[in-house]
């Protein structure tokens, strides 16, 4: 482990790489920092799905690099390359880039690059859509939580389940990413049926599809139905709640504790 400031040397005239959260879909959700960034950018960088959701925001000037689905590391390496040109680069991500994006892969690259600290790089927050999908239902994440993603192409799935019983065993209010995929059909059941081990079958849930977007869909169900809707995609994200958690007039409450402490 190193210990230090760290510190880049911009003097080899390379360009910078912007990593770019882009949220949860549109621009509406972009912060000023990420709104410039693109906009401001020789060279950007994406999946072809998040380049369409900024569309309206690029200059017919910029160089437009749309990539496949799983092309992440090709969207990296020719993030580097460009960079290298000297051209300045926003590399964009759904969501934020830090989470299950594209920030690690890229330094990951770098390193083995040896570029790490030589190619200067910046990092700007995106709204995750965890957050897009808790607003769309009220407030299901105002205590301790974790996301897990049900996706078992990068991670095995014997750790996934591991995950899911600890946090189902923690009372932790639980975030599915990658519920299903055309491939993967049957993880969302067989993580239902774990977490139900140590979590009531009631216990309250909401199935959020393209949470912010124009086609946005909501379910509030309970747990023993996370998958019984037709909407669960890729694009979906399933909130299942705490002991606290409750239901009332369609938003989903999850208590941080104050009723412990004051009359409310």
């Amino acid at each position: 482990m190193q210990e230090g400031e760290r510190q880049c040397n911009d003097s080899s005239g390379f360009g910078k790489i912007t990593v770019v959260g882009t949220g949860p879909g549109g621009t509406n959700h972009l912060s000023p920092a990420a709104l410039n960034a693109i906009k401001t950018s020789g060279v950007i960088i994406g999946y072809s799905t998040y380049l369409k959701h900024v569309n309206n925001i690029l200059r017919e000037d910029q160089e437009k690099l749309p990539f496949s689905m799983k092309d992440e590391i090709a969207r990296c390496e020719t993030a580097i390359a460009k960079a290298m040109e000297g051209k300045g680069v926003c590399l964009a991500s759904g969501g934020d880039a830090g989470i299950y994006g594209m920030s690690g892969l890229l330094l990951e690259i770098m390193e083995k690059k040896s570029l790490v600290g030589k190619l200067p790089v910046e990092f700007i927050p995106g709204i995750p859509a965890f957050c897009a999908a808790a607003c769309a239902v009220g407030a299901p994440i105002m205590n301790d939580f974790c996301v897990i993603s049900l996706s078992n192409l990068l991670t095995p799935w014997e750790e996934i389940k591991k995950r899911l019983k600890l946090a189902s065993e923690g009372d932790f209010v639980i975030i599915l990413y990658n519920p299903k995929s055309k491939k993967r059909k049957d993880e969302l059941t067989m993580a239902k049926e774990l977490l139900l081990e140590n979590i009531d079958k009631d216990r309250p849930a909401a199935i959020v599809k393209a949470a912010s977007r124009p086609d946005e869909e909501v379910v509030i169900t309970t747990l023993e139905r996370i998958d019984a809707f037709d909407i669960i995609s890729m694009n979906t994200t399933i909130i299942i709640g705490n002991k606290t958690t409750f239901v009332k007039d369609l938003f989903m409450i999850t208590k941080r504790g104050y009723d412990n402490k004051y009359v409310l």
